[in-house]
């Protein structure tokens, strides 16, 4: 997505830049996402479903619902409507429901570190076996590493996260393994495995890749 003084947002460009790179913020009353440009300026609503940059003050519609569809995500305006890519590239809030030209990717550039704190402490390499510890009182520093929508995760031993057959969430993983970021509320990451569950601290401490919703176990500071 494409944004320049005043004028209409579009998704038409191959590079990233300024112009393409946002400051995403979550509203802690409704949870809804408000984006900023380089420039200052808000994403905001505008007449016939237009979505433009020219707003200066955060209003309802400036505010976009976001809904989480694995590696893709859509975004929702304060009209109810989706917001779809025209085939010119002009980003119109017009639609009723959520195929293709609905879905887009959220990619994180200001965060190649991960540290990630729950409800029982920060997680951190077992200290005998490959599992990760979720009830730490001191941290471990993560590699995020973008992949097409997803994120990789590596450790300091330079292996990877994956989730293995009884849902218990690895770090020696030789390959890659595709894992999801959602951003529910302020200041709250959920973490899905590609086994479509969530990532959560269970109450012996240990992280599982089992959570079936984006609960308070599943929900970590970043």
């Amino acid at each position: 997505m494409k944004s320049g003084g005043g004028v209409s947002l579009s998704a038409n460009q191959e590079d990233e830049t300024d112009m393409e790179t946002f400051q995403m913020e979550i509203d802690r009353e409704t949870k809804k996402c408000i984006f900023r440009t380089s420039q200052g300026n808000y994403w905001a609503l505008v007449a016939h479903g237009g979505i433009q940059t020219t707003a200066t003050d955060i209003s309802a519609d400036t505010m976009f619902t976001l809904e989480w569809l694995g590696n893709r995500m859509a975004l929702r305006a304060n009209n109810g409507k989706y917001v779809c890519t025209k085939k010119n590239g002009q980003l119109l809030a017009v639609s009723d429901s959520i195929g293709e030209d609905e879905q887009f990717n959220l990619k994180l550039i200001n965060r190649p570190m991960l540290i990630l704190k729950g409800e029982n402490g920060y997680i951190c390499h077992h200290k005998t076996s490959n599992t990760l510890d979720a009830s730490r009182s001191v941290y471990d520093i993560f590699t995020l590493s973008f992949n097409d929508g997803a994120y990789h995760i590596k450790g300091v031993t330079g292996r990877f996260w994956y989730v293995n057959g009884a849902g218990l969430v690895c770090s020696d993983g030789e390959t890659p393994e595709d894992f999801t970021l959602e951003f529910p509320e302020r200041g709250r990451v959920a973490v899905r495995g590609k086994n479509g569950r969530y990532l959560r601290g269970d109450q012996g401490g240990t992280l599982k890749g089992d959570g079936l919703s984006a609960n308070s176990s599943a929900l970590w500071e970043y």
